[in-house]
């Protein structure tokens, strides 16, 4: 590959990916020159082109970020770059573990200054007061998985295996942890249960959200920790209502970034690949790559396909399932309570008041 092709790649990739959301030609190479660091970061070692004439690592994470950024066939890739489909996909992998190897800090829970500077702005965008992430998910076609106990359990339709890509973003969209390894066809409290943030929730609330919560939807279940939306049966009260409209917003921030992610990795879309560990690396590897990008750039509106959901039934009608913590449900009405109340002239709420919405935040 020459130096202007592949100098004509990384402009196109560029622009795929939506960096370059200017038009402006200094913003175009501050976006180039972001590229040429991620290069230069990712630690030189023996990748499997090495030894190929003319072959670079930035060849190499170009072709992996094409592969990524595209549903391009593997083969038509190959002769974009003028290799060999087998060498496109062994790059990908590498690539995917180098990057989460070399930025897993990239995407971190929010402790400190940043938690505080999310339920900031959550409390400022949406009017939610002590929220520090909000959690969703989206699911991620893959092919058969062969590195786990039970493929099957994996399978939705009678060709088609999912994985459940369950996300937590703070109030920028940033991710600040995923998981991507569990079955498409589990319910979201399940998946939930079986990460490590969830873990935390059981074990160790407190080191975790230091009194703050995370807001979910309905599929996840009620506690002190994670807020829902009100059950509504057309019966809900103008408190509750408004809970729920605010609920919903900041809901969208998660879900926003989910389909910002995988309308700018279009790869997301179609994983071809057949095993759940190197799906679950792609999907962070991608998900590090968004939040590098949002370091510098605010998210983009954009417009692509709708997103795949299993439609899921609330947590608190199933068969194990329950109406929520009474943690959770006496919290959850005090921030409803709390929502949309005028202050007073003195200045405030009442001391009362102060102390019971202390108790959480």
């Amino acid at each position: 590959m020459t130096d202007i092709y592949a100098n004509y790649i990384v402009h196109r990739l560029l622009d795929f990916l939506y960096i370059t959301v200017y038009t402006k030609p200094s913003c175009l190479h501050r976006s180039h020159t972001r590229f040429k660091r991620l290069v230069r970061l990712l630690p030189s070692c023996d990748w499997a082109g090495s030894t190929l004439e003319g072959w670079t690592m930035m060849h190499a994470v170009l072709s992996s970020l094409w592969t990524l950024s595209t549903l391009e066939s593997h083969a038509s890739i190959a002769a974009r770059f003028q290799t060999s489909e087998s060498l496109i996909h062994q790059q990908l992998q590498e690539f995917c573990a180098l990057v989460t190897a070399n930025f897993s800090d990239k995407v971190h829970w929010p402790k400190w200054k940043d938690a505080e500077a999310s339920v900031a702005g959550f409390s400022a965008a949406v009017g939610l007061p002590g929220t520090v992430c909000a959690v969703g998910y989206c699911l991620i076609p893959i092919e058969r998985p062969m590195d786990v106990p039970d493929s099957e359990a994996y399978r939705v339709s009678e060709r088609s295996y999912l994985v459940n890509l369950m996300a937590f973003c703070n109030h920028q969209g940033c991710f600040t942890y995923v998981s991507a390894k569990h079955p498409g066809n589990w319910h979201n409290s399940r998946v939930l249960l079986d990460t490590e943030v969830g873990r935390a929730l059981q074990q160790d609330p407190v080191s975790l959200l230091r009194g703050k919560h995370i807001i979910g939807d309905s599929t996840f279940p009620l506690s002190e920790h994670l807020l829902t939306p009100f059950p509504d049966h057309g019966t809900l009260g103008e408190k509750k209502r408004r809970y729920n409209l605010k609920v919903q917003a900041a809901l969208q921030v998660v879900r926003g970034s989910l389909h910002s992610l995988r309308c700018r990795f279009q790869r997301l879309k179609l994983l071809q690949m057949n095993s759940v560990a190197q799906t679950s690396l792609a999907v962070h590897t991608c998900c590090i790559l968004y939040n590098m990008y949002l370091e510098t750039n605010n998210a983009a509106s954009l417009e692509c396909m709708e997103e795949d959901f299993i439609t899921q039934m609330p947590f608190h009608e199933l068969p194990t399932g329950h109406s929520g913590s009474l943690g959770g449900i006496s919290k959850r009405q005090d921030v409803a309570a709390s929502l949309g109340r005028k202050p007073k002239k003195d200045g405030g709420l009442k001391h009362e008041q102060l102390q019971q919405l202390g108790k959480y935040w």
